[in-house]
């Protein structure tokens, strides 16, 4: 299993989306921050491009995904804004720990994360876009 470090791949848009719920979050959760810190710096090299140009398969906001992690598989989670995370009905907030890490991967991509003992691998299995 070969763990990712290649750029994510996002637009200018959802840059600026991400840096601003950075900007304007007031948690002080020691995991969130160091996620927070961690997205910071991918974004400073990321691959951006246009949205007709973003493959099928990049894990973005709207995105149902497939996941496995040392605890289990999980199918069917939608990446969602963070006023709308709520994991009793399948969806994830972006901008929680396992979301940060999965902004911006592709299916098939295994993908190293903070949790709260350090960090734990996560397997992109599948992602489901339905973005225009």
């Amino acid at each position: 299993m070969e763990i990712k470090t290649k750029p994510i791949i996002l637009t200018e848009k959802e840059k600026l989306i991400y840096q601003n719920l950075i900007e304007t979050s007031n948690s002080v959760d020691p995991v969130i921050r160091k996620s927070y810190l961690r997205l910071l710096d991918e974004l400073k090299h990321a691959t951006y491009l246009p949205e007709d140009q973003i493959p099928p398969k990049v894990a973005r906001i709207g995105s149902v995904v497939t996941i496995e992690t040392a605890f289990g598989r999980k199918d069917l989670l939608e990446l969602v804004m963070p006023e709308e995370g709520d994991l009793g009905k399948n969806k994830l907030s972006i901008m929680s720990p396992l979301g940060i890490s999965l902004l911006g991967y592709e299916e098939g991509d295994t993908i190293s994360w903070e949790i709260l003992k350090g960090n734990d691998l996560i397997s992109l299995i599948k992602v489901e876009n339905h973005h225009p």
